[in-house]
């Protein structure tokens, strides 16, 4: 027992130097240790909190984001779990998912040339949309975007508005394959089916789309090369697009089959100089030959389309300046049509306040077979004033008041609309 004492004695003995009293040095050393660690988390926490403002789109001083640059961040591990996972070709694609929406409430007087005036107030289901992405790999994404839209008799339908893969090579070169938007002009690139993106409640008289009475083909099946080459003294963006051509009427997008050989050919430039921020100006090219359509009088030939079109858009805040013009030019070898249209918009934004005012015109021919029976083929002048209120973020207020002056009706219109995102 006496020697198992003496021997746990000596182990004590040489235990105890190995843990001695701190040194004063080494209790700052520790203490430098132990604020610099703090510091750290408080930082890791400032990058967090950073970090979700970005994801939320709500950062609006770039002092913040320089923050994240990691030379300010000793701890490299804890950096990791804040950056995003670098995408690979073999991850497996997901789908991001953002709906669209709105309601509104019209009223309405109606002077029609040969019936009687008719006056008309009701609310109305706007177009249900969605739009569905998804990053297939690093260069190779799709793009999908689906209409649910309410008609008169009560019923629903579904459209596919656009349906496309894309191939980004570089930012010089796009190639898009599917159904697409033609690159007709500003906004039939710009905007698309949301009127939540848009000042207005509805799209330009020129720029309706195909089901909805317009003259325009603003949407196509086919093959397109885009991209931005970037110079010193600006940007020129380019389209170039190849592809199914008009059916035998206005509202047909030939998205299986080609009625005819020939395809429909398009061409776009746009310039935006580097000395003025969110200036451009573009111009279009568009040739196509239209399928005969033997069932309907005066369409027993194919016809030579011809558009060309130029643009002026300058959107830095709070300014809003849009103006447009098109050019089309019908030959079916008998006799030959032409017809234009642009419109002039602008606003002024107040914070979540922008009013606006647009003019728009259509100057259509009336013995021109194709446009026989279309809503909007016809010689139209309309006023629209209103205001957009921001009630959210992703959710807004409008109020139109429009005045419309055709070949058919004349109007006046009282629009109240709630457009929104999610």
């Amino acid at each position: 027992m006496i020697r198992f004492r003496i021997l746990l004695f000596f182990l004590l003995l040489l235990i105890i130097p190995i843990n001695p009293v701190l040194s004063k040095d080494d209790q700052l050393q520790v203490a430098d240790n132990s604020y610099e660690l703090e510091q750290l988390r408080k930082e890791v926490a400032e990058l967090r909190a950073i970090v979700k403002k970005m994801e939320q789109r709500q950062v609006e001083n770039a002092s913040e984001v320089k923050k994240l640059e990691l030379g300010q961040v000793k701890n490299k591990v804890e950096i990791k779990e804040l950056a995003p996972k670098q995408r690979t070709d073999f991850d497996v694609p997901s789908v991001d998912i953002r709906g669209f929406g709105r309601f509104q409430y019209t009223y309405a007087n109606r002077e029609f040339r040969d019936a009687q005036d008719r006056n008309t107030n009701h609310f109305a289901n706007g177009d249900l949309g969605l739009l569905l992405f998804s990053e297939i790999s690093q260069k190779l994404s799709f793009l999908g975007e689906v209409l649910f839209e309410f008609e008169p008799d009560g019923g629903t339908e579904i459209d596919v508005e656009r349906y496309k893969l894309n191939y980004a090579y570089s930012d010089a070169l796009n190639i898009g394959i599917g159904r697409q938007h033609s690159s007709l002009g500003y906004w039939n690139t710009q905007f698309h089916h949301a009127t939540w993106t848009h000042t207005t409640i509805d799209p330009p008289l020129l720029f309706s789309y195909e089901d909805e009475g317009g003259i325009l083909p603003l949407h196509f099946v086919g093959l397109r090369l885009s991209g931005i080459l970037e110079y010193d003294a600006g940007d020129i963006l380019y389209n170039m697009s190849i592809a199914n051509g008009r059916g035998k009427d206005t509202t047909t997008i030939q998205a299986i089959e080609d009625f005819n050989g020939d395809k429909q050919v398009v061409v776009a430039l746009a310039y935006e100089p580097a000395a003025l921020e969110d200036f451009g100006i573009g111009a279009n090219f568009l040739y196509d030959v239209i399928p005969s359509n033997s069932g309907v009088q005066g369409r027993e030939n194919e016809i030579d389309e011809l558009i060309v079109g130029t643009y002026v858009h300058y959107t830095a805040f709070p300014y809003e300046l849009l103006a447009e013009y098109q050019y089309i030019y019908h030959d079916d070898s008998r006799s030959a049509n032409s017809h234009h249209g642009g419109y002039l918009q602008i606003a002024y934004s107040f914070d979540q306040v922008k009013p606006y005012y647009r003019f728009d015109i259509l100057n259509i021919q009336s013995d021109d077979a194709f446009f026989l029976g279309v809503e909007e083929a016809q010689d139209s002048i309309q006023h629209s004033i209103g205001v957009r209120y921001d009630w959210f973020p992703f959710a807004a207020l409008k109020l139109e008041y429009r005045r419309l002056d055709s070949d058919t009706v004349d109007s006046n219109e009282v629009i109240t609309q709630v457009d929104f995102m999610f």
